[in-house]
Formats: C-alpha cells, structure tokens, sequence
C-alpha cells in the first residue's frame, strides 16, 4: 500500500468516525428532547405514571448509537480526495489520484510521484479533527437536565389517571399474590392427601394384623398389643376428624338468598357419606360458566353474566361456611370472588378469570380432601369400636386370630366380636356368674373357710380415677321444708362435678373417641340451676 492509498484510508475512517459522532450528539440530544416532554405530560397532567429509572438513562444513549450506526456512511475514496485537496490547498492533486487510474494519459506516472510526494507530509489528524468536547458537554447537560425531572418534578393527576393505573396495578399484585397461595395450596393439599391416605390404611392394617395374630392363651400380650393400637388409632382419629363438620351437619339446612334450601339439605345428606358430588357438580357448573365468559369480548352482557356468576358464587361460599365448616374451602371461594372482582378491570379481566377459575378447581379438591376425611374418620371409628370389642374378648381370654382370618373389612370384625361377645355372654348365663344371674353355677354355693394369717400379694391400692356418682343405693324421703338456697346450692355443686369429672371418666372407661363428643354435650347441657 503506497502513502496515498495509505493517506485515504485513514482520513476516511476518522471522516467516518467524525459522522458518527455528529449523528450519535443529535439522536441523543432529540431522545432527551422527547424523554423530557414524555416525562412532563406524565408528570403534570397525570397521562401516565413514570418513575426515576437509572437504567433509561443508560438506555438514551445506547439508543442515540444505534441510530448513529443506522445513518452515519462510511465516505467513499472520491469524497474523501476531495476532503484532502480542500482542507490542505492541493488544488485537487488527490482527487487526480484517485480517479487517474479510470482515465488514460501520458501524465499519469507524474500525477501519482506528485501525490505520494504530498503524501507524506499531510496527517489525517489535521485533515479530519475531532472536535467532540461540545457535543459531550451538550449530551451531558441534556442527561441531567432528563435526571433532574425525573428524581423531582412532581407527580400530578388532575384527569385521576395515575389513581387509576396505582389502583389496576395494586389488583394485579393482589391478583399474583392469591394465584402463588392457590397454588401453594394445591401443592400442599395433594401431599397432605397422599400422606393422611397413607397413615390411615397403614394403621388399619396394622390392626388387622393384631387381630388376626391374637392368640386366646396370650391375654397379657394381646391387651398389651390392642392397647397400643388404640392409643395410634386414637389420635390419628382427632387428627382426621372435623368436629366444625358434624356440628354443622347437625344443624338443619338454611335458606341463603337464592339458594334452595332442598338443595341445600341433599348436600348435607350427602356429606354426611363422606359424598360432595352434589357440591362439586355445583362447582364445576359455575367454573365452566367462568371459561365460557373468559373467552367473550368485553361487553355489557358479559359484564351483567359475571355480575350474576358472582352472585350465585357468594351465595354458595356462604352455605359452604355453614354447611361444611371448612376454612379452606371458605378461603377458595373467597379468593374466587376477590378475583372475579379484578376481572371487571379490562386490563386484568383474562388473567383475573383465570385466577377465578384456578381458585375454583381448588375449592373441588378441598372438597375431595374433605369427603375423604370424612371417610377416613367414620373408618377409624369403626376400628375402635371393633379394638373396643375386642379388648374385652382378649381379657376374657377370648379373643382367638385363627376366627378372624375370614374378616375382610372392619364391620366384619365388627360383626364377629359382636357375635362373640353375645356367645360369651350367653355362655356365663348358663354356666358362670354374669348374664342375668339366673343359671345354675358351678360348685354346691356353701361358704369357703378363710385363713387371715396366709400370705398373699395383695397389695392396697387406689386408684387415680376421680370418683364420680355412681348408682343410688338407697333414698331417703321426708316430709318437710328445708334451708332456703341449701338445696339449690348443693344441686349446683353435684352438677359442677359431675361435668368436671366426665372428661377423666371418659379417658378411664376407654370410651370409643367417635361417642366423646355427644357425652360430653350431653353433660353441658345440665342446668346448674333448678
């Protein structure tokens, strides 16, 4: 590459250099420009929210580049000989140069020995200058005069638009925040299925194998055995069970708005099996309404149909809290309804439907959950009161495995304690002390002498058992008025204790946990007054 060549490359590239600069300080300078005036009508007459955000001020000149690039042409070597022969007084010797090689002439050997001789005295940097430190100062100033703005003018909303667009972006995150929590909850209601399923077959079997193990001779071990699967199986059942469900149950169907109060009773039927079909078919009704309106343009019909949908939804949570006792089907429905809400707004109106629906399909699986517990629970309940039955066959010496292989499920053990205890105590009426007493014993009934000086592991004991009243042995009546408040304050005091004492009572005569609740309210209904 001869000195010309070399003189033309480098003037061209800082010629280039110099466009792009010029492009890069008017872009940037008409972006701040528009920056500002976007920030201004945002600011004061409320169009639109704009906060400080140091990165789009980083953005403003990355972007000012970009269309540098786009606009700014590389000079070609004709634009470029000519820069050279103006700035340096030449008389277009360079620009000979650079087009002698597409014209012929005897002269040409002396045109290019003039030009390489110039050559090498002419810089590029003084052909082509860069004189860039008012362009910076002027880029600058326009990026704090843009920081400025944004970090202090003030927020103004005379139209209300920025109350808007804050309250539409607070629904949103509303709107995130319930959809994470269904589907935290969804996460958790499966594994705690999977688990509560798991527990509660592993101890029925764990039953069904100690009944089918007992053996009549081994009665310590057997209690022992039974004792313990009671003590598991019992508070596996306080951990199934639902006493809000039964307290519910009990009460009769109420009438809520619309709601026919027939339905309402078939529900409760229904879940009194452990069956939420009725429900959940109700459920699945409204979610499909839900997806049909998710998938209608805006409009005033559809507006009045989610008004409707929305109704009938509150009205249902609200039978659902009465009816079930459930909190976590009560919270479903109410985010259902918290989103259907959201879905008014036309910003948020497909993704708050689809949260509505997601809300739904939890609230059915809060009912799956809740029908199986209730499954579960009536299950453990019938497995203490076959452990309770067969506890005392295993303390009359009784209780026999080999019998209970046939059992398939725990009503036939059931079935088969019952019709063993009826035999053993058919059979003490016939030949042993017990049944109604009226069979002939064993042994002629004559007194057996007794020694006071043997030796006997007798040991005195009392028991922890609080005592409570027990039958009346004998009463006797008179005829006359007694103390004023003497009565009446000892009545009150027997009533104390027998509700003091019930809860112990029940712990110490083992009663099946499925009949503590209706002894226990039986007992607090006992007036303190008469």
């Amino acid at each position: 590459m001869n000195q010309t060549q070399h003189l033309l490359r480098q003037t061209a590239t800082r010629l280039w250099l110099a466009a792009l600069g010029r492009h890069w300080h008017h872009a940037l300078l008409i972006l701040c420009g528009l920056a500002l005036a976007v920030l201004l009508a945002g600011r004061l007459l409320g169009l639109l929210t704009i906060g400080f955000v140091p990165l789009a001020l980083g953005a403003l000149p990355a972007a000012a580049l970009l269309l540098a690039l786009l606009f700014a042409r590389r000079p070609s070597a004709h634009e470029t000989a000519r820069t050279i022969d103006a700035r340096t007084g030449s008389k277009e010797l360079f620009l000979t140069a650079a087009l002698i090689g597409e014209a012929p002439g005897e002269f040409q050997p002396i045109v290019v020995a003039q030009a390489e001789e110039r050559a090498g005295t002419i810089k590029p940097t003084a052909v082509a200058p860069w004189h860039w430190q008012r362009g910076v100062l002027h880029a600058l100033l326009a990026l704090a005069v843009l920081a400025a703005g944004l970090r202090w003018l003030p927020q103004l909303d005379p139209f209300k638009h920025v109350e808007k667009e804050q309250k539409i972006a607070k629904q949103e995150e509303k709107l995130q925040e319930s959809r994470k929590i269904t589907a935290q909850r969804a996460e958790v209601l499966a594994a705690q299925a999977q688990q509560q399923a798991a527990q509660v077959q592993q101890a029925l079997a764990a039953l069904t194998k100690t009944f089918q193990q007992a053996k009549p001779p081994e009665r310590e071990a057997n209690l022992r055995d039974l004792a313990e699967q009671q003590k598991e199986i019992g508070e596996l059942w306080r951990k199934v069970s639902n006493p809000e469900l039964k307290s519910a149950l009990e009460k009769g169907a109420q009438s809520f708005g619309r709601m026919d109060s027939q339905k309402l009773a078939e529900w409760r039927e229904q879940l009194k099996k452990g069956d939420v079909s009725g429900l959940k078919q109700e459920l699945s009704e409204m979610r499909e309404q839900m997806k049909q309106l998710a998938a209608q343009p805006d409009s005033a019909e559809k507006r009045a149909q989610q008004e409707k949908v929305a109704r009938k939804l509150s009205e249902l949570a609200e039978a659902m809290k009465q009816s079930l006792g459930s909190p976590q089907a009560s919270e479903a429905l109410a985010r259902t309804l918290a989103q259907m809400d959201a879905a008014k707004q036309g910003q948020l109106s497909k993704e708050a439907m689809e949260s509505a629906m997601e809300s739904l399909q939890l609230s059915q699986q809060e009912l799956d959950q809740l029908a199986q517990s209730l499954k579960d629970s009536e299950a453990l309940e019938e497995a203490l009161k076959s452990l309770q039955m067969a506890k005392q066959l295993a303390g009359a010496g009784q209780l026999d495995g080999e019998g209970a292989k046939d059992a398939q499920t725990m009503q036939d053990y059931a079935d088969l304690f019952a019709q063993k205890m009826a035999e053993l105590a058919e059979g003490q009426g016939q030949g042993q002390p017990g049944a109604d007493g009226n069979g002939p014993g064993i042994g002629d009934g004559s007194k057996r002498p007794e020694a006071d000086t043997a030796i006997t592991g007798f040991k005195p004991e009392k028991s922890p058992t609080a005592l409570t009243t027990g039958k009346m042995l004998l009463e006797w009546k008179t005829k006359e008025v007694g103390e004023a408040g003497a009565r009446a304050e000892e009545f009150r005091d027997a009533v104390r204790e027998v509700k003091q004492g019930v809860s112990e009572a029940l712990q110490a005569e083992q009663v099946p946990p499925g009949y503590h609740d209706a002894i226990k309210k039986y007992f607090d209904t006992l007036p303190e007054k008469k």
